[in-house]
């Protein structure tokens, strides 16, 4: 596939959005869960001691700790949010 022809599809995914991309696309959200999950796999695992593993380990304590607090805070406003319409 041509760069432009790869553009395109990724700017048509873009703007009609995850919901109409059939499958093709993912969320935010559902990105910074993988990220998660693969951060703490790589902390449980006896990969660690790879170079590349234990660099990303050690980049990803501080943008973990940054989606959970920001999850937290997204959650606990929809909450409030929630709250107030019933």
């Amino acid at each position: 596939m041509e760069a432009l022809d790869r553009l395109r599809c990724l700017e048509e995914l873009f703007v009609n959005g995850v919901v109409n991309s059939h499958g093709q696309a993912f969320s935010v959200e559902t990105l910074l869960d993988i990220l998660i999950v693969l951060y703490d796999e790589c902390c449980s695992s006896a990969l660690r001691r790879e170079k590349n593993v234990s660099e990303f380990v050690e980049f990803g304590k501080c943008c973990i700790f940054f989606i959970l607090l920001f999850s937290f805070l997204c959650h606990s406003e929809r909450s409030k949010v929630s709250e107030q319409m019933h």
